[in-house]
């Protein structure tokens, strides 16, 4: 137990952007993108290969003008040379970064933690040499680079297991210093996107995947923002008809994207809020079994919520019975606004073996601390779960 929450208060939560920031935030994308689609073209939305934009021969390849509008309001806003919307979200847009900018058979570096479940089958089927060094070990990384050489280092913007520490922008300033541009650098920077003040390739990277479906988009669709060339490369790859993003869907995720960065704000402040009231409370008749409560960021930014004893599945079933949802969407997709109480990430989770017995996640979506905190009582409150709790 106490093991357990050194572990959660050590692994270090990436700088969240403050609602006054969201706000500035917003009011630059709306401005970037009524430099790009100003005027009455905002509602144009079109569907098909449009010649002019043709990646192959014969018009292949082409997308929609308004597609191609929303990729260069999201490169133009993202510092980027080029952006290109991908089918699949967030797996789908680090596919396609791999494709485009690793070359299949060469050697990657990952963190020493278990990469996003479908990162690393996309590797392995890539064939490549997936090698494992601690990014929270700057000389021991820097030892690795020197005497390895890889062809590409692959980032996750997020914490991947508990006890995570290092810097994002120090790790790829400390690879560019060892390796130069010889090496690819590429970071996943999903739920990084509109709460970190910056993204991968704002510091330095060659690229950046990210999911628009976890950014309130109501389509499926992911992102890569890389050089010109690399997005090029993506876009020859996926230059089939049926792999295009089509024009209402690229401007739905846009207009959705607009109110990202505020409602991820509220989010974030919620779940302060929510560790502090539990926190204060432990010990209490409202909240009797809990020993802790952390704003924490195991992958996902929530509430960790830590009992005194192994009985988190019985409380996950008393929450669902008590007015949580059981099952997510796509967590933090459009669809889900109330509350979820539920499991652990499963990466986290392989690097603390126990841990899924004593401890669950709370993501308040786009509700407060007050709902959230009458569905925890409820469920402690629970008769079913208080005879489970009480023979644990």
């Amino acid at each position: 137990m106490d093991g357990f929450a050194r572990d959660l208060t050590g692994t270090v939560v990436r700088e969240h952007i403050s609602l006054e920031d969201a706000v500035r935030l917003q009011h630059r994308l709306v401005d970037v993108a009524q430099q790009v689609m100003g005027s009455d073209v905002v509602f144009v939305e079109d569907y098909g290969q449009v010649r002019e934009l043709a990646t192959v021969g014969f018009g292949g390849g082409g997308r929609p003008r308004a597609t191609a509008r929303v990729e260069e309001v999201l490169a133009r806003f993202f510092d980027a040379e080029d952006a290109v919307l991908i089918h699949g979200a967030g797996t789908g847009s680090i596919r396609a970064m791999l494709n485009g900018l690793v070359e299949p058979g060469s050697r990657i570096v990952v963190h020493e933690a278990h990469p996003y479940k479908t990162t690393l089958p996309a590797m392995r089927h890539m064939g490549l040499t997936v090698d494992y060094s601690s990014f929270d070990d700057a000389a021991g990384l820097e030892a690795y680079l020197r005497e390895h050489r890889p062809a590409s280092v692959y980032l996750q913007h997020v914490p991947q297991r508990l006890g995570d520490s290092h810097d994002v922008a120090r790790v790829i300033d400390l690879v560019r210093s060892v390796c130069g541009n010889d090496v690819r650098i590429l970071v996943d920077d999903n739920y990084a996107v509109m709460r970190s003040p910056r993204i991968g390739v704002q510091m330095g990277a060659d690229a950046s995947a990210l999911s628009l479906f976890k950014l309130l988009s109501p389509h499926p669709i992911g992102a890569v923002l890389a050089d010109r060339d690399s997005v090029g490369q993506i876009r020859r790859d996926l230059s089939s008809a049926g792999c295009q993003i089509q024009g209402p869907h690229a401007m739905a995720a846009l207009r959705a994207l607009v109110f990202a960065p505020v409602a991820l704000a509220v989010q974030n402040q919620t779940v302060l809020d929510v560790a502090q009231a539990v926190t204060e409370g432990v010990g209490s008749e409202d909240y009797p079994f809990l020993a802790g409560a952390y704003a924490a960021q195991p992958g996902i930014r929530c509430a960790v919520l830590l009992f005194d004893r192994p009985v988190a599945e019985e409380f996950l079933r008393s929450a669902w019975r008590n007015g949580s949802p059981s099952q997510s969407v796509g967590e933090e997709a459009q669809f889900e606004f109330l509350p979820l109480f539920t499991y652990l990430t499963s990466t986290f989770l392989k690097s603390a073996p126990g841990l899924e017995r004593y401890a669950v996640r709370v993501n308040p979506m786009r509700g407060g601390a007050e709902t959230v905190l009458r569905i925890l009582r409820a469920a402690l409150a629970d008769p079913e779960f208080r005879s489970a709790a009480a023979s644990a």
